[in-house]
C-alpha cells in the first residue's frame, strides 16, 4: 500500500524534536516527510515547509491515522512510558517502521511483550534507543565483534565499554524521563525487579544466563591502567547489548559478557575523580528514590522544553572505548574499538544526528532485517554505521580499521 510520506517526526516541538526536525530538513534530501504533534500553532511556529499532522500521543485512533500515512515514524515525545505506547502499537499494527530515543527499560519491556510478535507479522521494525542511549554501545559492540573476527578469526568473549571524555548538558525531557522511572520504581515492586534484572530486555528475561551484576564501586583496570566507576546509563545500555546478542542467536557464545563503566585516569587525581563521581551517583540515587528529595530536585533541573545552548551542543563531544578480549592458549587477544563524536554533545547535538540518521536509514536504505522490536545494530547494522560515519561520528578500531 502506498504511503503519503516516507517519514514523520512526531513530537517535533520538544527540545530534541526540534533538533531532529532541523536535521532531517538539512540532510533528508529527497525524503517525503512531515512533522506531527498535538498543537498546530506550535508546529507551524517551527517554520518548516513540510506538511503538519495533528494527534495526541494518548489517542490511539489518532496514532493509527498517522502510522497509516507513513513508512517510518521517528518520535521524541517522552517520557515514553507515559506517552509512547499507543504510537508503538499503531506502528506495529500498520507495518510502519519506528525509532525513538527512550532509555526507559520498563517501557521497552512492555513494548517487547505487547508488540514484538505483531511487528514480526507486519514487518515493522520497532527500534528503541536510537540516540546516545544506546547506539554507541550497541552498534559499537557489533562493529568491534566484526573486527575481532576479521583480525583473530573469532569474536571476543567479553567486552568492556569505557566512557571517559565527554562534554554536554541535560534537557528537561531527559530529566522528566528519569523522574518518571524513579516514580514508577518507587511504587511498583515489579518495576524495581525488572530494572535490577541484567537480562531485562532479553526475549526470555528469566532464562538461565551468566551472572552480570551492575557495577557498584570503584575498580582498577590493570589492562588499561585506569580506574573505573559506575556509569549512569549502563543500566540501559547493557540490557540493549544483551538483547541484541540474544536476537542474533548468541553468535558470541553463551558465556559472552558485556559491562559498561566510566573511566578516570590511573593517577591520584584520577582516583579522586573516581571517588567524586561515585559519591555523586550515590547522592543522585538517594534523591531519586525519595519522593520529597525527588520533587526538590525536579525544581532545580531543566524543565521540559529546556536544554543546553547551541554553543554547548555544537562544541560538546564524547568518546567511548570498547575493549574486546578473548583468552586463547593462555594468552589474551585484545582489541580496542573507538566510538565518538568531536562535534556534538552526547545528549543532544550528537543524539540528533544518531536519531535523524536512524530515521533516514529506516526510510531510505535497503535493509534485510526482519520485523520485530529490534535494537539499532540488529535492525540497521552496517547501513547505519555507514551513515553515522558520513555524519562525522567515529566508529573504528584503535589504529584506524573500521
Amino acid at each position: 500500500m502506498a504511503r503519503d510520506f516516507d517519514l514523520v517526526v512526531f513530537g517535533a516541538t520538544g527540545f530534541t524534536g526540534k533538533l531532529v526536525a532541523e536535521y532531517i530538513a538539512k540532510h533528508g534530501t529527497g525524503t517525503r516527510w512531515a512533522i506531527a504533534g498535538r498543537t498546530q500553532s506550535k508546529l507551524e511556529a517551527l517554520g518548516l515547509d513540510v506538511p503538519i499532522l495533528i494527534g495526541d500521543a494518548l489517542d490511539r485512533a489518532a496514532m493509527d491515522r498517522i502510522a497509516a500515512r507513513t513508512r517510518v515514524v521517528c518520535t521524541t515525545a517522552g517520557p515514553y512510558a507515559k506517552f509512547g505506547h499507543a504510537l508503538v502499537a499503531a506502528c506495529a499494527d500498520a507495518g510502519t517502521h519506528y525509532c525513538d530515543l527512550t532509555g526507559e527499560v520498563q517501557f521497552m519491556r512492555r513494548s517487547i511483550d505487547a508488540n514484538h510478535a505483531r511487528a514480526i507479522e507486519t514487518g515493522a521494525r520497532i527500534v528503541h534507543t536510537c540516540g546516545f542511549d544506546s547506539i554507541p554501545s550497541d552498534l559499537g559492540t557489533y562493529l568491534l565483534q566484526q573486527t575481532m573476527v576479521r583480525k583473530f578469526g573469532h569474536p571476543a568473549t567479553s567486552v568492556t565499554a569505557l566512557f571517559g571524555e565527554s562534554s554536554g548538558g541535560l534537557s528537561g525531557g531527559t530529566v522528566a524521563s528519569a523522574m518518571n522511572i524513579a516514580e514508577e520504581a518507587g511504587r511498583d515492586r515489579d518495576v524495581r525487579r525488572l530494572l535490577a534484572n541484567p537480562y531485562a530486555l532479553d526475549p526470555d528475561p528469566t532464562a538461565p544466563r551468566p551472572p552480570a551484576p551492575d557495577e557498584r564501586s570503584i575498580k582498577w583496570d590493570s589492562g588499561m591502567k585506569l580506574f573505573t566507576v559506575p556509569f549512569l546509563m549502563a543500566q540501559v545500555n547493557t540490557r540493549v547489548v544483551r538483547r541484541a546478542h540474544a536476537l542474533a542467536g548468541f553468535p558470541w557464545g553463551p558465556e559472552f559478557r558485556y559491562r559498561e563503566v566510566m573511566s578516570t585516569p590511573g593517577s591520584a587525581r584520577g582516583l579522586a575523580m573516581a571517588v567524586g563521581v561515585t559519591a555523586g551517583l550515590a547522592g543522585i540515587a538517594l534523591a531519586m528514590a525519595n519522593p520529597t528529595l525527588r520533587n526538590l530536585l525536579a525544581k532545580r533541573v531543566p524543565q521540559p522544553g529546556e536544554g543546553p545552548s547551541e554553543e554547548k551542543r555544537t562544541h560538546g563531544y564524547w568518546k567511548l572505548r570498547l575493549v574486546g578480549e578473548r583468552a586463547v592458549d593462555g594468552s589474551m587477544q585484545r582489541l580496542v574499538y573507538i566510538a565518538g563524536d568531536r562535534s556534538g554533545d552526547p545528549g543532544y547535538g550528537s543524539t540528533a544526528k544518531m536519531l535523524g540518521e536512524s530515521a533516514l536509514c529506516l526510510a531510505n536504505d535497503a535493509l534485510t532485517s526482519p520485523g520485530g522490536v529490534q535494537t539499532p545494530s540488529i535492525a540497521m547494522g552496517d547501513a547505519l554505521a555507514t551513515r553515522l560515519r558520513a555524519a562525522g561520528l567515529t566508529f573504528a578500531a584503535e589504529g584506524g580499521e573500521s
